[in-house]
């Protein structure tokens, strides 16, 4: 998918409750624009999982079409979560393909949600990274494989 496709789906927010596993809401509350590619959003997240129902409170700075970051609010949920998506355009391939860098920093702030997390953490990521792969495909149809564009 190209940088832009990719922002386009991590930075919509509004529909994450759509597709995400265990988000079972998500509301951008603020928008503030700083110039044309940059904006900060409030957005509240709902998650529930194994009977566990909590919601928090994110700052996201979107940079179009390469950047999205979400930092939660200190709150009864996390100490801290900070939430990285980097699109970069593929060196060969720009107009149909690009990198992605994603990173994930957080700790609970209740030791009974980090037990869980512990326990469920590589299942719970793969199921999200597998959502928003199943989203694209449902927006933009299936990606087309590099090693195909190779064999051309």
């Amino acid at each position: 998918y190209t940088q832009k496709q990719l922002y386009d789906v991590v930075s919509n927010i509004d529909d994450y409750h759509l597709f995400i596993p265990f988000c079972t809401n998500s509301e951008v509350l603020k928008t503030q624009y700083i110039d044309r590619r940059t904006k900060i959003l409030t957005a509240v997240l709902g998650v529930g999982f194994q009977g566990f129902s909590e919601t928090y409170v994110s700052e996201v700075t979107c940079e179009r079409p390469c950047f999205v970051q979400a930092i939660a609010s200190s709150d009864a949920l996390f100490k801290h979560l900070v939430t990285t998506w980097k699109f970069t355009p593929h060196e060969e391939f720009p107009s149909t393909h690009c990198n992605l860098d994603f990173s994930l920093d957080f700790e609970f702030a209740s030791s009974i949600h980090a037990q869980v997390a512990n326990v469920f953490f590589d299942q719970v990521n793969e199921l999200i990274v597998t959502a928003f792969e199943e989203r694209c495909i449902q927006i933009y149809g299936p990606s087309i494989n590099l090693q195909d564009i190779d064999d051309e």
